[in-house]
């Protein structure tokens, strides 16, 4: 099981419905996020409401692993979010950085 915690956890259903449908037709999302060899958790840079459309229809996100690019501070809030609020995937898949 991986851990991937969306950039926040606000989302509009009415959004999250249509990136459903869309991710129905074009499969599952890419997703630029930062790996935290600490925890073993994404933190997505982007995606809030791809992440939840691939956990509702059973797909693996494709990550593009990038660099941290907010400071150590910031770091230490995303594991604390990664806790709370990190949804869980059976499995990812890997490709290049962004």
């Amino acid at each position: 099981m991986t851990i991937v915690t969306p950039l926040h956890h606000h989302f509009r259903p009415a959004h999250l419905a249509a990136v459903i449908a869309e991710m129905e037709r074009r499969g599952p999302p890419r997703i630029r996020a930062y790996l935290d060899a600490e925890t073993g958790a994404w933190f997505a840079l982007e995606g809030t409401h791809r992440l939840r459309a691939a956990l509702a229809l059973g797909l693996a996100p494709v990550m593009a692993s990038v660099p941290w690019p907010r400071s150590r501070q910031a770091l230490e809030r995303a594991r604390f979010a990664a806790v709370r609020r990190g949804h869980l995937f059976p499995r990812v898949s890997l490709t290049p950085g962004a």
